[in-house]
C-alpha cells in the first residue's frame, strides 16, 4: 500500500486526470436515467399477486383513472344549476386524452321500465333543463341507490365525483404526463369558468404522478440540504475550509458516479433510488473526515505534508476497508427484497461506496497534497479519556444498567406493528394528498378490493344460483366495517327483474331461470347509453364477473384483514369454483410490506453470516468477531424497541432499515475493537486498552454517529412515508449504537477479559 500511496503522491495530477475521466464518463450515464411514473414498481414482477392483478385487468380492463371531485362551497350538487354546472364537466372529462370511460351522477345508467319493456338511461339526460323539483327527485333516487351514494355522490349530497378511466400502455410516462397536464388545465378552466365550484383530483392516474413529483422533489430539496449537512458537519469535526472542500467532491463524484453507472445499467429514478446519493454521501462522510482529521494531527506533530497524508493513508486502510466491506455486503443483501426499487437503492449505494473507498485512497490523497495544509491540534482527547476512566471504574453496574435497558427496549418491540396506510404515502405538501384526504372525508373511500368470481362454465354468470350467491356475498360486504360501496352484477339483475315485473312481487328478488337473466342482460346492454357497456364487469366468456368493494380510511393491516374474511365468507358460503381471493392495486400494497420484510429477514441473515466471517478474520479472533456481530444486534432492538414506544405503527421502511444498519453501525465498533487490539498487543492490560481506545478513536465514533445520524436524518424531509421513515428509524438505530459501543461494549470486553483471567488462573492453580 506504502508504494501505491507513494505513486499517487508523487503523481496526483495524473491521479485526479484519471478519476474524472472515469467520473465523466459514468456520468453520462445520467441522461439515460428517466423519472417512473409507475406506482407498480415497488411490486415484484414475478410476484403472485401482480400476476392476479394484471389477470384480473386482462379481463376487465385496467383501473387505470382519476376521480374528479367537485364541491361547491357547502351546496347541493343537485341544485339546478350546480347539477348544470357539474353536467358540463363530465362533457368535458371526455376530452381528457386516452379516456374510454366517465361516470357520474349525471350519465348513470337508470333503469325505467313502460307498459311492455324497460330501458336504462343517463339518470340526468338534460342537466341544464331541470327545475327545482327534477332536481330533488333525482337526488332522492340517487341516495337511495347504493351504487351512487357514497361512490358518486356524498350522503350530504354536497360532494360528486366524476371517474375518468383511461387505457395506458405498459410504460405510461408520457401518456400520464399527458393526462395529468389536462386534467389540471380542465380542472383550473373550469373553476375559472364556474366560480363556486371547486375541483380536485385523485385516483391513481394522479399516484402515479405524484410518485415521479415525489421523486423529483427530493432530488431539488434533499440534495441540497444533505449537502449543507455535509458542510457543517465538516466544519465542526475538520474546521479547515480546504480539506473540506476535499470532502465534499469525494462525496459528489461518489454519488453522482454511481448515479450514472445507475443509468448506463438501465435503471430509472423512483422515490427509492433518488435517496441513493443522499445514502451514499451520508455513510461515507465519516471515513473521509476520519482520513482528512488523522492527516491534520500529524501535521500538527511536525510531520511533512506528504508524510502526513501517507501516515493517514497507513493507520486508516485497514478500518475504512473493513467498514466499506461490511457496508457493501449489508447494502448488497437488499437484493434478496421482493421490491425491485429496493433492490435498486441497495446495488446503487454499495457502488457509491465502493466507489467512495476507491477515492479516499486516490482521489483525496491527490487533491489534498495539492492544498496548503494547515495543521489542527484536537482539544477533545481529554474528555475521551475521562469517558474511558468512568466506563472502567463503572463497568459491572453500566453493564447492568444496559442490559436493562435492552431488555425494556425488547418488551416494547410488542408494541410494533407493521401497517402503513398506502393511500397516505405523500405528505400534504402534495395535491394528491390534499384531494385524496378530501374525498376520503367528504365523498367515498380510496381503497378499492376486487373479486374475480368464476361460475365454473361458459355463460355461467347468468345461473340462478351463482347470481344469489353473488347478491348475498354484496349484501354481506356493504355492512362490513368501513365498506362505503359495494358492486355485483346481481345488482344489475334484480334491477331489471323489478322493472319488468312492474312493481309485483318482492322488492329485489331474482328469476330462477337461466334464460330469463340472460335475456335480462341482453336487454340491459343494447340498451345501456354511448360509452357504457358491461365489459368490465363480466368477461367475454360470461363465465366469470367482478365485485368491487370501496373501502374509507383503512390502513395496510385493516385491508389484509378485510381481504382474509371476505375470502372466509366466500370459502363457507360459495361452492369451491367461487372461493377466490380479492386483488387490485390496495391489496398489493397492503402485501408489500409483509411480502419484503419476510424476504429482508433473510437478507438480514446472509448480511450478518458475511459480516461475522469479515469480522473473524479481520480480528482474528472467533470470540472478538462473533461478540462484534452480536452486539450490535442490540442497537437494532433498543432502536425498534424506542419506534415501538413512541410510534408503533412501521411499514415498508422496516423492510430495509434491518439489513441496511447492520452494516452502518458496524463501523463504531471495528474501530473499536481494531483499536483494543493494538493497544493489547503493545502490552496494556485491559484498563489502559480501553481508555487507549477512547482516547485515540473516541472522536471518530463520535464523528461517525454524528454524520450518519444528521445525514439520515435528512430524509425526515422527504415528502414520501417510506423515505421519511427509513431516515428516522436509521438515525435512532444509530444513536442507539453510540449507546452500546460506549456504554456496553467496553463493560462486556472488561468481562470477557475478567473470564479469561479467572480461567488462566484457575488452570494455573490445577496446575
Amino acid at each position: 500500500m506504502r508504494l501505491f500511496t507513494n505513486l499517487i503522491l508523487r503523481f496526483p495530477r495524473s491521479t485526479i486526470l484519471l478519476c474524472l475521466a472515469f467520473c465523466g464518463a459514468a456520468l453520462l450515464g445520467m441522461l439515460q436515467l428517466t423519472l417512473s411514473y409507475d406506482t407498480r414498481v415497488y411490486f415484484n414482477p414475478e410476484g403472485r399477486d401482480l400476476a392476479m392483478l394484471r389477470a384480473f385487468e386482462a379481463k376487465y380492463g385496467q383501473n387505470n383513472n382519476i376521480l374528479i371531485v367537485v364541491s361547491a362551497e357547502g351546496r347541493k350538487i343537485t341544485e339546478p344549476d350546480v347539477l348544470a354546472a357539474f353536467g358540463e364537466l363530465v362533457t368535458r372529462a371526455w376530452t381528457l386524452p386516452h379516456s374510454t370511460r366517465v361516470d357520474a351522477l349525471t350519465n348513470f345508467p337508470h333503469v325505467v321500465s313502460d307498459a311492455d319493456s324497460f330501458s336504462v338511461g343517463d339518470l340526468v339526460p338534460h342537466a341544464g333543463m331541470l327545475s327545482a323539483e327534477e332536481a330533488r327527485e333525482i337526488e332522492r333516487i340517487a341516495l337511495d341507490d347504493p351504487l351512487i351514494r357514497n361512490r358518486l355522490l356524498s350522503e350530504d349530497a354536497q360532494t360528486a365525483g366524476i371517474l375518468v378511466n383511461f387505457n395506458l400502455p405498459e410504460e405510461a410516462s408520457t401518456e400520464v404526463l399527458e393526462i395529468v397536464t389536462a386534467a389540471r388545465e380542465l380542472a383550473a378552466t373550469f373553476e375559472a369558468d364556474y366560480p363556486g365550484i371547486n375541483v380536485q383530483l385523485t385516483g391513481n392516474v394522479m399516484l402515479m404522478a405524484t410518485f415521479s413529483e415525489a421523486a423529483m422533489n427530493d432530488v431539488m430539496y434533499l440534495i441540497p440540504i444533505s449537502l449543507v449537512v455535509t458542510g457543517l458537519v465538516m466544519l465542526i469535526f475538520v474546521r479547515a475550509l480546504l480539506p473540506s472542500v476535499a470532502i465534499l467532491t469525494l462525496l459528489g463524484l461518489s454519488s453522482a458516479t454511481a448515479m450514472g453507472l445507475a443509468g448506463w445499467y438501465g435503471y430509472d429514478l423512483n422515490t427509492s433510488t433518488v435517496s441513493a446519493p443522499i445514502i451514499v454521501m451520508t455513510v461515507n462522510m465519516a471515513a473521509a473526515i476520519r482520513f482528512v482529521t488523522t492527516a491534520l494531527a500529524a501535521l500538527g506533530r511536525g510531520l511533512t505534508p506528504r508524510d502526513a497524508i501517507a501516515e493517514a493513508v497507513s493507520i486508516n486502510f485497514l478500518p475504512i476497508t473493513l467498514t466499506s466491506l461490511t457496508t457493501v455486503a449489508a447494502f448488497l443483501s437488499m437484493n434478496l427484497a421482493d421490491a425491485p426499487p429496493l433492490r435498486q437503492q441497495g446495488n446503487v449505494v454499495a457502488i457509491g461506496v465502493f466507489l467512495a473507498y476507491i477515492f479516499t485512497f486516490t482521489w483525496l490523497p491527490a487533491v489534498l497534497s495539492l492544498m496548503p495544509l494547515q495543521p489542527t491540534v484536537q482539544n477533545s482527547e481529554r474528555f475521551m479519556v475521562m469517558i474511558g476512566r468512568f466506563v472502567n471504574r463503572s463497568y459491572k453496574q453500566l453493564f447492568v444498567f444496559c442490559a436493562g435497558v435492552v431488555v425494556a427496549c425488547a418488551m416494547w418491540l410488542g408494541n410494533i406493528q407493521l401497517d402503513d396506510d398506502f393511500a397516505r404515502y405523500f405528505d400534504e405538501r402534495f395535491e394528491y394528498r390534499q384531494a385524496s384526504d378530501f374525498a376520503e372525508q367528504n365523498l367515498t373511500g380510496l381503497n378499492v378490493i376486487e373479486f374475480d368470481i368464476p361460475s365454473g362454465e361458459a355463460g355461467g354468470v347468468f345461473l340462478p344460483s351463482y347470481q344469489r350467491t353473488l347478491a348475498e356475498f354484496q349484501d354481506w360486504l356493504r355492512v362490513q366495517p368501513g365498506v362505503v360501496s359495494a358492486a355485483a352484477i346481481s345488482e344489475i339483475t334484480k334491477r331489471v327483474h323489478d322493472a319488468m315485473k312492474k312493481g309485483g312481487g318482492a322488492a329485489g328478488d331474482m328469476p330462477d331461470n337461466r334464460e330469463t337473466i340472460a335475456q335480462y342482460f341482453l336487454l340491459y346492454e343494447l340498451s345501456l347509453p354511448f360509452g357504457a357497456s358491461l365489459n368490465d364487469q363480466i368477461d367475454v366468456n360470461r363465465s366469470s364477473s367482478r365485485v368491487t368493494a370501496i373501502l374509507r380510511n383503512m390502513t395496510s393491516s385493516e385491508i389484509r384483514a378485510f381481504d382474509e374474511k371476505a375470502t372466509a365468507w366466500l370459502a363457507q358460503n360459495a361452492p369451491p369454483e367461487m372461493q377466490v381471493r380479492g386483488t387490485g392495486i390496495n391489496v398489493i400494497f397492503a402485501n408489500l410490506s409483509g411480502i419484503n420484510i419476510r424476504s429482508m429477514i433473510t437478507a438480514s441473515l446472509v448480511s450478518v453470516v458475511v459480516i461475522a466471517v469479515i469480522m473473524i478474520v479481520a480480528l482474528r479472533s472467533v470470540t472478538f468477531g462473533m461478540l462484534s456481530v452480536f452486539l450490535n444486534m442490540l442497537p437494532l432492538v433498543v432502536g425498534f424497541g424506542l419506534w415501538g414506544l413512541l410510534y408503533q405503527n412501521i411499514g415498508l421502511a422496516a423492510s430495509v432499515v434491518t439489513a441496511m444498519t447492520i452494516g452502518l453501525i458496524l463501523d463504531d465498533t471495528i474501530y473499536f475493537l481494531l483499536m483494543y487490539r493494538q493497544a493489547r498487543q503493545k502490552g496494556l492490560n485491559p484498563e489502559e486498552a480501553i481508555i487507549y481506545v477512547f482516547s485515540t478513536v473516541g472522536v471518530a465514533i463520535l464523528v461517525i454517529t454524528v454524520s450518519l445520524v444528521l445525514g439520515f436524518g435528512v430524509l425526515i424531509f422527504s415528502g414520501f412515508e417510506v423515505n421519511r421513515t427509513l431516515g428516522a428509524m436509521t438515525a435512532l438505530v444509530i444513536l442507539a449504537n453510540l449507546f452500546i459501543d460506549w456504554l456496553m461494549l467496553p463493560p462486556v470486553i472488561r468481562l470477557v477479559e475478567d473470564s479469561r483471567i479467572r480461567a488462566r488462573a484457575a488452570q494455573a492453580t490445577q496446575g
